[in-house]
């Protein structure tokens, strides 16, 4: 219960993370690595930008920023990056027209997943769009793809997470994924 308990953290900690709702939780998540909570999942809602994308991003955007980069620092600091796995994705790229006056519809042809920390090799592009972000043009890296290399990254082999399950051998990556070697430090 100590993890939960943020008010314990210097001031250059609290101001660092900001007093938004995202920041505590982000703050909160580096205080449960600490305590040795193994997966953490922070959600940050409104991102449902289909009616004012624009509008969205700009309100949306800053306290993420902040919460990453709060984040990342206090990991680093804490020397706990190397050994902690940070995903930031959503559920879908956006559309480069507009959906309606000035929204943005699903993407599910192109979009970014941004990955720190745990073994990632750091500053690496991986995988290209179209000029326009709506098609992948290289190193197209699907889903399986994703999970098979955070499995890896987890010191898991997918193809070895199988099991039995009507009368078909599943696995988490299905019967898919490769490991993307580029991306690993």
């Amino acid at each position: 219960m100590e993890a939960f308990d943020v008010s314990g953290e210097p001031e250059s900690i609290q101001n660092l993370f900001g007093a938004d709702e995202l920041g505590q939780s982000m703050l909160l998540s580096v205080r449960l690595i600490e305590s040795g909570v193994k997966f953490i999942t922070v959600t940050n809602t409104g991102w449902d930008t289909h009616l004012d994308n624009f509008a969205g991003h700009k309100r949306l955007i800053p306290p993420l920023d902040n919460a990453i980069t709060a984040t990342l620092t206090a990991l680093r600091e804490k020397g706990l990056l190397e050994r902690t796995l940070v995903i930031i994705m959503g559920e879908f790229g956006r559309t480069p027209f507009s959906q309606g006056s000035n929204g943005r519809d699903h993407n599910p042809y192109g979009y970014s997943v941004w990955l720190a920390g745990g073994g990632v090799k750091g500053g690496t592009v991986y995988g290209a769009t179209d000029e326009l972000g709506y098609h992948v043009t290289e190193n197209k890296c699907d889903i399986y793809d994703l999970w098979a290399t955070v499995l890896h990254l987890m010191g898991l082999d997918h193809e070895e997470l199988t099991y039995r399950h009507g009368g078909r051998d599943l696995r988490l990556t299905d019967v898919h994924g490769r490991v993307i070697q580029d991306v690993i430090a």
